[in-house]
């Protein structure tokens, strides 16, 4: 089992690359992913020696049970820089790396300001590239939330009708999410119907479906902190001729990603095998956005799935894998699942990928 103190040694393994004594942990997916704090005010520092973890009084009982293995203060009329100054957390400390993709401008400047001595080191993805690699407990909690994401779409295929709105499927998603064990949604849910289905991120509308319409539901929820993301393309009664073969071309791309899928593979590679399916079907033009992106403590993690990605698949990677078509004035199509990729992938949704007509 990988603990808390196995992380935060995996931490320190990559201090000397970066020529830092220190590393300063502000964003609150990475917080949550060392300590298992779910709170939204922390900050986490990392020496060679020490860990501490700093939060305000709303979260001192709820750090007591969630935070193992870092030494804790707690902030009581005072901001969390005045506890590291006052408790002499950086004396010493020379190099200190920050998270340059989560921290405000301004916090960098107070930073500088407060610690004269000390020179502020910019990192990217320092704690992302750890938390890529996923261990049993963490693939388990996402395998939980698809669970539980999956057994909702069951429970709202059959309220799915002519008539109903976008918004009325979006939020009885949300109520049986909730229902059913998990913290919350992963995202505001889409729901696209028609016209709309050709938006890749159709928030849903008061839009009314319509019989003869193609539903895109891109959905997902959070358990124990960590994200599904799944995505189903349905057809309100028999699908157009048009909307089968759309279909069939992206079902397509993702099953040839699919069996591709491996460690040792560079991500934009995997995304060119979608993308060229699509392409030399003559709907290139019409697939937009990458193939898709790391599930973890946060919907889209590290690493990304596109094709300027030099990332090496990995042993224990959790990604998404989500090629589309959206034709304007027409409509779209996306079917996305949650691999674990080994040494070959593994499809952790089990949901039908196969067309589904109302």
């Amino acid at each position: 089992m990988v603990t808390q103190k196995t992380k935060i040694d995996k931490v320190r393994e990559k201090f000397n690359d970066l020529k830092i004594d220190a590393i300063l942990i502000t964003h609150p997916p990475n917080i949550r992913y060392l300590t298992g704090f779910s709170g939204s005010s922390a900050i986490c520092v990392i020496t060679k020696n020490d860990a501490f973890f700093l939060t305000d009084f709303r979260y001192k009982e709820q750090a007591k049970y969630q935070v193992k293995h870092f030494k804790k203060f707690i902030a009581s009329g005072k901001t969390l820089l005045d506890l590291i100054q006052e408790k002499r957390i950086l004396s010493k400390i020379r190099r200190v790396g920050f998270e340059a993709d989560h921290i405000s401008f301004s916090l960098v400047l107070e930073l500088k300001n407060r610690f004269k001595d000390i020179k502020f080191i910019p990192t990217e993805n320092f704690i992302e590239e750890i938390a890529a690699i996923k261990t049993e407990d963490e693939i388990e909690n996402i395998k939980r939330a698809i669970k539980i994401s999956e057994k909702v779409f069951y429970e709202i295929l059959n309220i799915i009708k002519p008539g109903i709105s976008e918004v009325d499927i979006a939020s009885e998603i949300t109520f049986l999410h909730r229902k059913f064990g998990a913290e919350k949604d992963a995202f505001d849910i889409i729901v696209a119907s028609g016209w709309r289905s050709a938006l890749p991120h159709g928030v849903a509308t008061s839009k009314k479906i319509k019989k003869g319409e193609l539903v895109l539901i891109d959905f997902g929820c959070v358990y124990n902190g960590y994200h599904s993301d799944i995505t189903r393309t349905i057809s309100i009664g028999k699908a157009s001729p048009k909307m089968r073969k759309i279909y069939q071309i992206v079902l397509d791309a993702q099953t040839k990603a699919i069996e591709n899928a491996r460690s040792g593979l560079k991500a934009s590679e995997l995304d060119f095998i979608a993308r060229n399916h699509i392409k030399q079907n003559g709907y290139g033009r019409f697939f937009g956005h990458s193939l898709g992106h790391g599930l973890g403590t946060e919907i889209h993690s590290f690493p990304r799935i596109s094709p300027r990605s030099n990332y090496i698949l990995q042993n224990g990677n959790v990604i998404t894998i989500e090629p589309g078509i959206y034709i304007p004035n027409f409509g779209g199509v996306r079917i996305e699942d949650d691999v674990l990729i080994n040494s070959n992938a593994e499809i952790l949704t089990s949901l039908p990928r196969n067309l589904i007509e109302l």
